[in-house]
């Protein structure tokens, strides 16, 4: 299969090396000049439980370079940028072509829907994390409990989304394809929906669960999220409710991690906390649900993100 892959980053790097690996034709694509020359120049280097692998993958910074059609386009852009993603890589689609969303957050689905037919939408989750080492250069966090997720925005299950898992599948990561999807979205949902206090307590997970009050509060914006997803008519599995007691990390190898948000906060970077905590604000607010904590939490982010010239 082909698939193009928009946004280089560390999570997009990661996913092309898997698909490249498991034999599929892979082109990443990035405007971040300096990242595509150095996957070009000297390839893509993956480091995984101490083990480094370097991989020859197709980069450049716009779609229409690539200058043929793809199977599937994979958006793993921060949420912020999906509508100029989306408009610039319909060069990639024709009618055969599926459209994949496993960005964080939600409300990305609606963006793609602007610009692709919903029929050829698929969205999902990634169940693992990374980080940058170097230009080129990224290190995969992953371990027992890491998962692909996904499903159609039609709640249907083809031979051509069979296809797309098994791809992954070949790269040995536990794969979920589902009819309905949105149990496993939404707990991704509740995971990220406490990022922020990472940022704002300046301490990686592993440390800020040794702090005392950093559970109890977790506890209490996560609980939102699932009371939310309830009122929407989303069903949880006690499985799924119960992993981990709900707590993060899931995965005792992100201890040590401090997640995408929080680093954009230690970065001064613009956050995803619209496409999260704010999401999970305006939709309480459709269904009846108060979600004090995660609306704070978004005005709160949403204030820190446009005064960071002015912070001591």
């Amino acid at each position: 299969m082909r698939f193009a892959i928009i946004g280089s980053g560390v999570m997009g790097s990661l996913l092309g090396g898997m698909l490249v690996k498991a034999g599929a034709e892979v082109w990443l694509v990035d405007q971040n000049e300096t990242i595509i020359k150095a996957i070009q120049k000297n390839g893509l280097k993956i480091t995984v439980n101490d083990t480094d692998e370097l991989i020859k993958i197709n980069a450049v910074q716009a779609p229409e370079e690539i200058g043929k059609k793809m199977d599937v386009i994979i958006f793993i852009v921060k949420g912020y940028h999906t509508e100029s993603a989306a408009q610039s890589a319909q060069c990639l689609a024709d009618k055969n072509t599926y459209v994949m969303t496993l960005q964080n957050g939600i409300g990305n689905v609606d963006i793609l829907a602007k610009y692709y037919e919903e029929d050829k939408i698929i969205y999902g989750i990634l169940e693992f994390a990374g980080k940058m080492i170097g230009l080129g250069h990224v290190q995969g966090l992953i371990g027992k409990n890491s998962k692909i997720c996904f499903g159609s925005t039609l709640k249907i299950i083809n031979d051509d989304m069979k296809k797309i898992a098994g791809s992954f599948e070949k790269s040995n990561i536990k794969v979920i394809l589902r009819e309905d999807i949105d149990s496993e979205v939404w707990i991704k949902l509740r995971n990220n929906s406490t990022n922020v206090i990472f940022g704002l307590l300046r301490l990686t997970m592993g440390q800020a669960l040794l702090a005392k009050g950093t559970e109890e509060l977790m506890k209490m914006v996560r609980n939102e999220v699932i009371q939310v997803a309830k009122a929407k008519g989303i069903k949880f599995t006690e499985e799924e409710l119960s992993v981990n007691s709900g707590k993060t990390p899931i995965n005792p190898e992100l201890y040590s991690h401090l997640p995408s948000t929080a680093q954009d906060m230690k970065n001064r970077k613009m956050t995803e906390v619209e496409f999260i905590n704010g999401a999970i604000y305006r939709e309480g607010l459709k269904v009846g649900v108060a979600t004090p904590y995660n609306e704070l939490l978004y005005k709160m982010i949403s204030i820190i993100e446009n005064t960071y010239e002015m912070q001591f």
